[in-house]
């Protein structure tokens, strides 16, 4: 399970490093696309890549088709290098808001999200309302 996070730069090249804590998990053929609904890259291995494709082939027809014409063309295969670097096309950073060097690298259980580190800190308390406390609070989580 990939969880954490880690505060990571890029390099000149626009790579960053696969933080150790994720490196087993995060090995081989990865998939990464600038989210549609928050300013991130997802990055997810191949076995969970699998299950997210096989979810988004089971949606009705009509929904199906918009959701593949939404991701899969801005997806991108990647495989770390020796330093356990992988590559962020520019046109991702951009699309995701990350403008600066200074990234975070968050575990999300099953993938990960980049974020450009002032956008995530600055996001923050949005994702603290006071319904999704109760919520959670009802859970007992």
């Amino acid at each position: 399970m990939l969880l954490g996070t880690y505060a990571h730069s890029l390099d000149t090249k626009n790579r960053i490093v696969i933080p150790s804590k994720m490196a087993d998990e995060l090995t081989g053929k990865l998939y990464i696309y600038p989210a549609i609904s928050v300013k991130c890259i997802k990055l997810f291995n191949k076995t969970e890549w699998d299950k997210y494709i096989e979810m988004i082939y089971s949606l009705p027809r009509d929904k199906e088709y918009k959701v593949r014409q939404m991701i899969l063309p801005r997806t991108l295969e990647v495989i770390p290098d020796g330093q356990n670097r992988i590559p962020i096309a520019q046109n991702m950073l951009d699309h995701a808001g990350i403008g600066e060097r200074d990234v975070y690298i968050i575990g999300m259980g099953e993938y990960c999200e980049i974020w450009d580190r002032k956008l995530y800190d600055e996001s923050q308390p949005e994702f603290r309302d006071p319904e999704t406390i109760d919520y959670i609070k009802e859970l007992g989580l």
